[in-house]
């Protein structure tokens, strides 16, 4: 291709009179090629980062406040000269500033979402003023027919088309009618798609990566742990939820999460507000103006008739769904969560630090399907031993002279080591404690676990104790000095593991306490067992 411009040549004649030449001379420039296409991704990598806001917790599949980062490998034919690149299947949440293409030969020129997504409304849009096949029922045969029909106009008002009889509205005959249409619409994809425009010296063949950031993206991580008949030991089983509130899927993906609290400052978002085409009209006519088909008798439709449910409407031997009704359908439809075979996986490889947070690599390529949740197993670690204790936490100095009653927590403490069969950066999650009681499982509490690093404690709250309390009586109180009692009860017929801490507070002190005291974070504790059926006392003074 090029442009043409008609230029004036002088020339002397023979008799010394100047003529001008008229040339057409072609001028060749740059030309944008056809749309050329890259192949599916031939292999496809995601990192899923939590929502900043969520320290575990559920998901809710919409609303999903995570995002992820995606990259595809694909093929790509490019000819010579400057065309127009399309990915199309790229994931719809994609963010098109965040994409980068490696491997083209001659770089990006330019970069675009394509945001025409084909749907009903659009192919309306993208129809009007064209000359569509409009299949209806003949009002006086019933027999379902296509007509020649043009469409005049297309929006949330109704939809109009112009036939050999004149102009009408779509479905307002009060009998089935739709169109067909018998060509792919121009600039409509079936997928999300980005385009980039690329030039090329040559004709090549290229292995391109495409990566980008993509929004509705979420994780979150889940945890069993089954006390074993020891009852020192349990096993315990983490599994990642991996959520894709998008509408295409990633398949076959190498998947990584990221653990930690990720800032991510916000920022508008370009919204591509199409209007919605809705072909719908409140008929105006009787029932008793639309005929009886020949072949069978008139009958009255019924609600609790047998047949199609509401939202159904039948072409001939087609049942096609209307958007309201399929809409109400996939409300309804609960969410699918995939759980991967219950085998012991392969060991998962060792966290990745990644700044300062962690990166974990999903040992098994995974499949995140679209709108779906998903589950894969993240690590299987058994006789993890733990110590069950009963707890009670008090401020060291009572603003109540009346004596109080506190019940224990029950938790099961171990740590994040080799020596505890850990040893590794465990993210945030919930954990359900089960187990065995008269050989059914049982579940005894849902504690929840924050992001645990590598060597640090590991607690799990089971829930109160209603047969282990402390009752604290506050026996004189002068000159900012207070002398209490603490009475320590088991009510239980096994010996109990108790710890008592008294928080302090500025310079506070806990003094002449007569059972013995250890420190822990800079706060005073008691470590005692209680016999079984039995009470101990504990005196001791706190001044200021």
């Amino acid at each position: 291709m090029g442009r043409s411009e008609v230029r004036c040549f002088d020339k002397l004649s023979m008799n010394g009179i100047r003529v001008c030449v008229a040339a057409l001379v072609v001028i060749s420039t740059p030309a944008l090629a056809d749309d050329v296409t890259a192949s599916p991704p031939i292999d496809v990598s995601v990192t899923v980062y939590r929502a900043p806001s969520r320290n575990g917790g559920n998901l809710n599949l919409r609303q999903l406040g995570g995002f992820a980062v995606v990259t595809e490998t694909r093929r790509v034919v490019l000819p010579a000269g400057e065309s127009r690149l399309r990915f199309e299947g790229v994931v719809d949440g994609i963010i098109p500033e965040s994409a980068i293409v490696a491997g083209l030969p001659g770089g990006v020129v330019e970069k675009n979402r394509d945001a025409a997504l084909l749907s009903p409304s659009a192919l309306l849009r993208a129809a009007v003023g064209s000359t569509l096949q409009l299949k209806r029922t003949d009002p006086v045969t019933g027999k379902v027919r296509a007509i020649p029909a043009q469409i005049e106009s297309a929006s949330d008002a109704g939809v109009m088309f112009r036939t050999a009889e004149g102009i009408e509205a779509l479905r307002c005959s009060g009998l089935p009618e739709t169109f067909r249409f018998e060509r792919a619409a121009n600039g409509l994809s079936a997928t999300p798609t980005l385009s980039t425009v690329t030039r090329a010296r040559r004709a090549t063949a290229a292995t391109v990566t495409l990566t980008y950031i993509a929004e509705a993206f979420d994780w979150a991580a889940n945890y069993t742990a089954t006390i074993n008949p020891d009852g020192k030991t349990l096993h315990l089983g983490g599994w990642i939820t991996l959520a894709n509130g998008n509408s295409v899927s990633l398949n076959n993906a190498s998947t990584q999460i990221v653990a930690g609290g990720l800032n991510r400052e916000y920022f508008e978002r370009f919204v591509n507000n199409q209007p919605h085409v809705v072909a719908k009209c409140f008929p105006m006519q009787r029932t008793s103006d639309i005929p009886r088909k020949p072949e069978r008798p008139y009958t009255l439709a019924s609600p609790y008739l047998p047949g199609p449910p509401a939202g159904y409407e039948k072409y001939g031997d087609e049942i096609m769904v209307t958007a309201q009704r399929r809409e109400a359908m996939l409300m309804d439809v609960p969410v699918a969560v995939s759980v991967m075979s219950a085998a012991s996986p392969p060991p998962p490889p060792p966290p990745e630090q990644l700044g300062d947070l962690k990166l974990y690599r999903v040992p098994q390529r995974t499949t995140i399907a679209a709108n779906q949740m998903k589950q894969t197993r993240l690590i299987e670690q058994a006789d993890v031993p733990f110590e069950r204790l009963y707890a009670v936490s008090l401020d060291a100095q009572s603003w109540s002279s009346a004596p109080r009653v506190h019940q224990a927590t029950i938790l099961l403490r171990t740590h994040n080591d080799k020596a505890h069969q850990l040893g590794l950066p465990l993210p945030a999650g919930a954990i359900i404690v089960e187990q065995d009681q008269l050989g059914r499982t049982m579940m005894v509490g849902q504690p929840t676990l924050n992001d645990t690093a590598e060597g640090e404690k590991v607690e799990l709250l089971l829930g109160s104790a209603p047969d282990v309390t402390v009752t604290r009586t506050v026996l004189q109180t002068a000159a900012g000095i207070q002398v209490q009692r603490v009475e320590l009860a088991n009510a239980t017929d096994q010996p109990a593991d108790f710890e008592l801490t008294l928080r302090t507070w500025n310079t506070q002190k806990v003094t002449n306490a007569d059972l013995p005291m250890t420190m822990r974070d800079g706060d005073p504790l008691f470590r005692l067992t209680l016999p079984a059926n039995d009470t101990l006392t504990l005196n001791y003074t706190v001044s200021n």
